[in-house]
């Protein structure tokens, strides 16, 4: 694996698009004082994660964009590409090629891409994890880092060498894995008080649940309870509407007996009246019947008092009928308003059974 080559393009000094071609073996940058030279270095530590600008020559991150010149205007972006050989397969990434892009606005925002695609800091760092690029290592070493090296105490060296031997990604992964364990402790301890408060809820939970399946056997029962009860009243309420019925008919029918009797005896009575009349017309000639006819006059004014007052009975008779007809209706609209009320308590019986 080697760096095949480097695109900047609004970093630092590059202002315009810069692209470095790289080939295996040591490639040495030469130039005068100011001319860039660190730049090229710097871009590398940051397209590899670097967050410390003092580390990158600078004050602040934002430092790294292009702040313009006397001829140029300065740029709202700082872009690096950065592309690595992976034909050996050094890197656990599926690609012969592998290009890690950085980008910084002016604004502060920074987002990472890797072939592409977007990605995170934390996914760069694992790519690189194993070949002793990235922040924190002396794959790339400034100036003046060469006599601080050389100047260092044992321990410092001993991590220099660690770090070279690979010994130290060994022991962030086991310091990481500490962690991870520590935090897998905690989240055990919380797991047991949930457990213990839980298992100290079971008893009254259990009691709620049992109670709750003794409602639900009772409320089924209630259910089929008041269902039978309201289909027997909807019964008791048919038979009184059908007795309601049957008497209204019978009402009915005596109603028209008495009126067919009252139009019968009203034209029986208007025959003797008829036959009165054509009598006396034919008085001169009966006048030797007199006593005849009137004894008959008087047996008929006999009989028509005696009809007058049957008429007087009939209708005192139909009206009491009339009287008994409403009150039969009245009754058989309570009773259709009963056997309503019935046929809705049957129908919300039966929903709330349901």
């Amino acid at each position: 694996m080697y760096l095949k080559s480097l695109v900047l393009k609004g970093f630092k000094s590059f202002a315009d698009r810069s692209a470095l071609a790289l080939e295996p073996g040591i490639t040495a940058v030469v130039g005068p004082n100011g001319s860039g030279k660190s730049n090229i270095s710097d871009a590398v530590l940051w397209v590899l994660g670097e967050r410390n600008a003092k580390n990158l020559r600078g004050q602040a991150m934002e430092d790294v964009i292009f702040a313009g010149s006397s001829a140029r205007k300065p740029v709202g972006i700082a872009e690096v590409d950065l592309v690595l050989d992976n034909s050996d397969g050094t890197l656990p990434v599926d690609f012969s090629e592998v290009a890690i892009t950085r980008r910084m606005y002016r604004s502060g925002e920074s987002e990472y891409l890797i072939n592409g695609t977007v990605a995170r800091r934390m996914d760069v760092l694992d790519i690189l994890h194993d070949t002793g690029l990235g922040t924190g290592t002396h794959s790339i070493i400034s100036q003046g880092s060469l006599d601080s090296i050389l100047q260092s105490k044992p321990e410092d060296r001993r991590a220099l060498i660690e770090e070279a031997a690979g010994v130290l990604k060994h022991k962030q992964r086991k310091a990481k894995s500490e962690r991870k364990l520590e935090h897998m402790d905690q989240h055990l301890t919380r797991v047991k008080d949930v457990a213990a408060e839980v298992e100290r809820q079971l008893g009254p939970l259990e009691r709620k649940a049992k109670r709750a399946l003794a409602y639900q056997g009772l409320s089924a029962e209630l259910s089929e309870l008041t269902l039978a009860l309201a289909v027997d009243d909807l019964r008791v309420l048919q038979r009184a509407w059908d007795e309601a019925v049957a008497r209204e008919q019978a009402i009915d029918e005596e109603l028209a007996q008495k009126k067919a009797a009252i139009a019968e005896a009203e034209a029986r009575a208007e025959e003797l009246q008829e036959k009165i009349r054509r009598d006396s017309a034919n008085a001169g000639e009966l006048a030797k019947s007199h006593r005849r006819a009137s004894s008959a006059v008087e047996r008929f004014d006999g009989a028509t008092l005696l009809l007058h007052e049957k008429r007087r009975a009939a209708q005192g008779r139909e009206s009491e009928l009339r009287v008994e007809l409403e009150a039969g209706k009245a009754r058989r609209a309570a009773a259709e308003a009963e056997r309503a009320q019935a046929a809705a308590q049957v129908g919300q019986v039966r929903a709330d059974r349901e």
